[in-house]
């Protein structure tokens, strides 16, 4: 019997992730925490301009931040949601989901309409962390159709929406959009 290399993780461990074992429950803990807070919901958050200025000094700007993703004509700059002072800004803001979770019944009438099974997985996140709003790049779509975030001016993406304009549009029907 060989031992594993200590760069590959253990098949009791997921990829990338050393130490951490591959356990769904652990997974679902770190996904619920992601969607409740609103500066790691996705992948950059918005921070004011004119509160960086004032906490970190009007310098922050000139210096070289490889966290910095844009500045916006808002008045306010796109940081990586990792960067301390996301976490900073976004420390007493108030924590929830933007889509409550749906129900078993719900993730069953979406796979009926879609013609396949979701992943086990991906059925404990839309019912155990919430229905879309969190996650890589724009987040995770809803499986509900007419979840709307605060400040936004139309629906946020609907997994069933998508799916049948794809469809329509001759995507294999194999291909299921998630974010």
């Amino acid at each position: 019997m060989t031992a594993a290399s200590p760069e590959s993780p253990s098949p009791l461990q997921h990829p990338g992730i050393t130490g951490e074992p591959a356990d769904d429950d652990v997974l679902i803990e770190k996904l619920r925490t992601r969607a409740w807070d609103p500066g790691r919901r996705f992948d950059t958050a918005s921070v004011p301009s004119a509160w960086i200025a004032e906490r970190y000094g009007a310098d922050w700007f000139d210096r070289p931040n490889p966290d910095l993703r844009s500045t916006g004509s808002d008045g306010t700059v796109q940081l990586r949601s990792s960067a301390e002072e996301v976490a900073s800004y976004y420390a007493d803001s108030p924590r929830g989901l933007l889509f409550p979770p749906v129900t078993m019944a719900e993730v069953e009438a979406v796979e009926r309409k879609i013609g396949r099974r979701l992943p086990d997985v991906l059925r404990r996140i839309y019912t155990e962390v919430a229905d879309g709003g969190f996650g890589p790049d724009g987040g995770l779509v809803s499986l509900r159709e007419g979840n709307r975030a605060p400040g936004h001016l139309s629906n946020w993406k609907s997994a069933v929406s998508v799916h049948e304009r794809h469809r329509a549009a001759g995507v294999p029907a194999s291909w299921f959009f998630l974010t």
